[in-house]
Parts: structure tokens; sequence; C-alpha cells
């Protein structure tokens, strides 16, 4: 981070303020590393977000822990592992630029389909239910160790279709997004992800995360569902163009 200017540096810690605002009021964190990769190295920003991913997971299930399904939890994490295998791989041999261009092709596309989806019903997914975990774990744990975030969209539709209480979705989600989190963290620690930059993104993040969760509390119960939706798929599609030019 030192080759950040003041601006960026500015602009670094009002994202992170407000994506984890976003996280911690709506359940919805995917804007992080779209907008952090304007000014800054995904090969920095995707450690840096699964370290801060670890621990907002680990404060949920505190308190929560207790409504952990875990036989869900259980059938969709050796899935996880084979995709975030696969993830790793191409995140070690990509360079920075190509990981660039693929996550804004990624992100305008899921925002363009959110956008369109607000206007509809839900569609419904026509895979069987034997098929829904390891679809969603293996392409989880894939996008999330390329990445950095979206992985929790899959996890949200594969507990959903299991028609979870409010409580037990929140605390198995968190508990699946802490696993994934972990098999991440070992990995892009065994490929040196970790460096330098990399640490002093996450000591630097850690407050403003801590911040933004505090805000997300306070103001969760005068969200409009529908207009945060259409918000956040059009901060996507706009975070995706530059990436993409770059």
């Amino acid at each position: 981070m030192d080759a950040l200017s003041l601006p960026e540096i500015l602009f670094f810690c009002l994202v992170i303020i407000i994506s984890y605002a976003i996280r911690g009021s709506a359940g919805f964190g995917g804007v992080t590393v779209p907008l952090l990769a304007w000014v800054m190295s995904l090969k920095t920003v995707v450690p840096m977000v699964t370290f801060l991913g670890i621990l907002s997971s680990a404060a949920i299930l505190r308190t929560e822990y207790k409504h952990i399904v875990w036989r869900d939890l259980w059938r969709v994490m050796p899935w996880c592992a084979i995709g975030a295998g696969l993830g790793l791989y191409f995140f070690k041999v990509l360079d920075a630029r190509t990981l660039a261009k693929a996550l804004g092709g990624f992100v305008m596309a899921y925002g363009l389909y959110s956008l369109w989806s607000s206007n509809r019903p839900a569609p419904q997914v026509k895979l069987p239910m034997f098929a829904i975990a390891p679809t969603a774990g293996a392409t989880a744990g894939f996008v999330g160790t390329i990445f950095g975030s979206m992985a929790g969209m899959f996890f949200a539709i594969y507990l959903d279709l299991l028609k979870h209480g409010k409580n037990e979705f929140r605390a198995t989600v968190a508990g699946i997004l802490l696993g994934l989190g972990l098999i991440r963290g070992a990995g892009y620690v065994a490929v040196g992800a970790f460096d330098g930059d990399a640490m002093i993104a996450c000591a630097v993040a850690l407050p403003m995360m801590a911040l933004g969760v505090f805000i997300g509390n306070r103001v969760h119960a005068n969200l409009n569902p529908l207009a945060f939706k259409r918000l956040v798929a059009a901060i996507l599609i706009a975070s995706g163009v530059p990436l993409l030019l770059r």
C-alpha cells in the first residue's frame, strides 16, 4: 500500500467501510473486490478480503453457531475444497491484469443478471437436488478463490432451496463461508500470496471493516430490499467497465 496516493488510501478506507456496512446490513459484500481493483492489484486485494471474510464470519458465529445445520454444511464443503483448489491454480498462474479483466466480465454479467431479476419473479432452478451441493460448492470455491468475493450468492441459492429458517440460513452460510475462507487462506499462504503488501492491507482494513459492520447493523431496519438490490447491481455493472478496460 506504500505506492497508493492519499486520495487512493482514502478511497480504500471508504470502500471497506461501505462494503462491510452493506454486508452488515444486508449480508451482501460483493462490491469490495471490484472497487478496490481500480487502485490495487488483485494479488493483494483477494488475500485481504479472504482474511476479513474469515473474521466477519467468525464474529457472526460467535453467537449464532448453535443454529448451524451441520448436515448441509458438510454436504457442500468437499466440493468447495475442489473448486478452491482449481481456483487457486488459476490465481497463481494468471497475472493481475488478466484477473482484473476476468473479474470485470464476471461482475458485469452478474450485475446485469441481478438487475434483470429484480424486475421479475425469481426463476425456478431446474437442477435436481442431488446436484445442487456439488454445483454450488465447486462454483463458489472456484469463483471465491480467484476473485475473493461473490461466493456467498451460490451458497444462498443452495440454502434457499433447502427452505431453512432465517436463523439457520444465516448461521449455516456463515459457517460455510468460514470453512471456505480457511481453505482459501491456507492455499494463499502455501503459494505466498500473503506478502508484505497483503499483510499491510489487512492491518489497515481491519478497523474500517469493524466500523462498516457497526454502521450496517444500525441501518439494517431501514433498508428497502428491492431498491438496495438494484443499487448494488448498478454498482457492480459500473465497477466492471474500468476493469475490462485496464
